[in-house]
């Protein structure tokens, strides 16, 4: 989760008038009634058993626990559509843990009893969908890169592009798409969504294929397709931060341009001839590249690290990735062991930030980084550019990462003036716009490409240095209470880049679904937020305090019950539950602190010196 999430969400209640209609009374977190009768009678063929819903069933055994678990105001995000996903899992987990149950997200028969669901015999869970040419999460490789292709095209892009991979991302994609043309939501790509989407069932379409370039044929701003992906791919494998979507937007066309000025061609911002040969793409654009499978990484041992990249599998990238979420750093899809797209862009910003060379391939100066020490080389580290006398560490009297003040938009200018154009210009704060645009100047200059201004990029730029502004002082800002149930982990993440030139304002402390979240402060909610298609908080709330200042949770399971805005709160209460809404697919409760109610400050000291869980 990153960057300020705008004030104006629109605020649904989804329980208050379901429970005062069920009669339910909620006092803080408590809820206070026995569980009612349904207002509607059930169909006439109703389940004879809520016991062993679990991820993945269907039918009406899972519409009457989804229906229950609304009436006594938890909520279902997504509604009652009859599929055990991780929005119903997510909601079972918070009831258990509201009852003092053990969490495990299956409906048992303490469960069961609790929210009043019959208990006789096991409650059959519909057959999962045929697996004849159907495709669904946990499928791999070239169809999924051509549905997810196809999606895109459609105008519904799954977080992580084109990575041949049926995640969360491409299964919340799919939906949107199946209920937008009137097909049935079930999130599995079965033989009706593959006609809709112009892919033939059991077989690779070259449908997804086609490509809407722009003028003259070539690649622009609004081209699609598979040409665009391998554009976008070359990009990344350049070091110019670009997500692998298939779709030719603002973004694309900005990393596109600084290439171009980084080879000397003219910025156009549009795949011409002379663009196309820089990127070797030879005017031909190969098929998307779908996770490859090659032969599984061995358990992770000394020298296993060095050379992990794009395609490799196993025991070894998951401690990669681990590794890389000890460090405060977000990775899409979580410690999975799948070297996909998102990890590879996690460790080229994780390079970028710790001035190694952007290749994406774990090398020696990576595995160190990251603390995975003892590796001997298994794989030939990228060759780094000539570093010039004084180079490779930012000089004294010169701007560094996260730097505000004058020192800052003196690099600007100076940047802007050598024709290098970035996002939110000269604005006084070194984020990750200046930072790439540093590393755009540094290729064209032949200067080793660190986004640091040591001494040679200072020369080259015509930079005097600078005394640096005073740093104000700290926020007065203490928690009360902890903001995560034990036991969770989280590192100083504050300032690192995200998606769509974004930057990070708070802490991620990560932690296993449906864990307990304390209100930090006494305060009063004053804003609810409720995931919904496009939404970057996922279900979330701030807690304000009497001066202003307040604390913004992000990325929910659910609320806990009686919390809505208006709610008057305790240091130590109860507010919601560890989940992963919003614009993420790992668990982890996403903290901003914002003094005054105004800009955010760095949360990590702030939560440290309390200890988090």
């Amino acid at each position: 989760m990153s960057s300020r999430l705008p004030a104006h969400r629109r605020f649904v209640r989804t329980s208050a008038a379901i429970v005062l209609a069920a009669g339910i009374t909620l006092a803080g977190t408590s809820v206070a009634a026995a569980a009612p009768a349904p207002s509607t009678p059930l169909a006439p063929a109703a389940p004879t058993s809520a016991v062993g819903l679990k991820y993945g069933d269907r039918g009406p055994a899972v519409t009457m626990l989804q229906e229950t678990l609304v009436r006594v105001g938890v909520g279902v995000v997504g509604g009652v559509d009859g599929y055990f996903g991780s929005a119903t899992r997510a909601s079972v987990r918070a009831w258990q843990n509201h009852k003092s149950m053990t969490v495990t997200g299956v409906v048992d028969v303490a469960t069961a009893q609790s929210l009043g669901l019959p208990t006789g015999a096991a409650a059959p869970a519909a057959a999962p969908a045929s697996t004849t040419g159907a495709l669904a999460a946990g499928s791999r490789g070239r169809r999924v890169a051509e549905l997810q292709l196809a999606l895109i095209n459609n105008g519904y892009v799954p977080t992580g592009g084109v990575d041949g991979i049926f995640g969360a991302a491409t299964d919340s994609a799919l939906r949107r798409y199946q209920q937008a043309k009137g097909l049935s939501v079930t999130g599995t790509a079965d033989a009706a969504t593959l006609r809709a989407l112009g892919l033939a069932a059991g077989a690779s379409s070259n449908s997804a294929a086609a490509s809407t370039p722009s003028t003259n044929g070539q690649l622009a701003l609004g081209s699609r397709g598979q040409a665009v992906v391998a554009m976008q791919q070359a990009l990344s494998r350049a070091g110019f931060a670009v997500v692998v979507d298939g779709v030719f937007g603002p973004l694309t066309q900005a990393a596109l341009k600084q290439f171009q000025a980084s080879k000397g061609l003219e910025q156009t911002g549009a795949l011409g001839p002379r663009t196309t040969a820089a990127l070797g793409l030879n005017g031909s654009a190969p098929a998307p590249a779908p996770a490859p499978a090659p032969a599984p990484t061995p358990a992770p041992s000394a020298g296993s690290y060095v050379g992990l990249q794009y395609g490799s599998r196993g025991p070894a990238v998951a401690a990669l990735q681990k590794a890389i979420a000890d460090l405060g750093w977000y990775v899409a899809g979580g410690a999975d062991g799948v070297f996909g797209s998102a990890t590879q862009a996690v460790v080229k910003a994780v390079q970028r930030s710790n001035g190694i060379p952007v290749t994406g391939v774990v090398d020696e100066p990576t595995a160190r980084v990251l603390g995975l020490t003892g590796s001997a080389p298994t794989a030939s580290a990228p060759s780094a550019a000539p570093t010039p006398t004084g180079g490779g560490a930012t000089a004294p009297g010169f701007a560094s990462y996260d730097e505000r003040g004058d020192r800052v938009l003196a690099l600007q200018r100076a940047l802007i003036g050598a024709g290098i154009s970035f996002r939110g210009g000269a604005d006084g704060i070194f984020g990750s716009a200046t930072l790439n645009a540093i590393i755009t100047f540094q290729r064209a200059r032949g200067l080793a490409a660190t986004g640091k201004v040591d001494a040679a990029t200072a020369q080259a730029l015509g930079l005097s240095a600078m005394e640096k502004a005073a740093a104000p002082p700290p926020p007065a800002v203490a928690l009360q209470a902890r903001p995560v149930q034990g036991p969770c982990y989280y590192g100083d993440s504050w300032g690192a880049a995200r998606s769509n030139g974004r930057w990070h304002l708070g802490v991620d402390i990560l932690a296993a679904e449906g864990k307990e979240l304390y209100a930090v402060v006494t305060g009063r909610v004053i804003q609810v937020y409720v995931d919904q298609p496009g939404s970057l908080s996922g279900n979330g709330l701030k807690i304000a305090t009497a001066d202003g200042t307040y604390f913004f949770y992000a990325h929910l399971s659910s609320l806990a019950p009686g919390i809505q805005v208006g709610t008057n709160v305790t240091a130590g209460q109860v507010v919601g539950y560890v989940g992963k809404t919003g614009n993420t697919m790992t668990p982890h409760l996403h903290l901003e602190i914002h003094p005054g109610g105004g800009s955010a400050v760095n949360p990590y000291p702030i939560v440290k010196a309390y200890g988090a869980c």
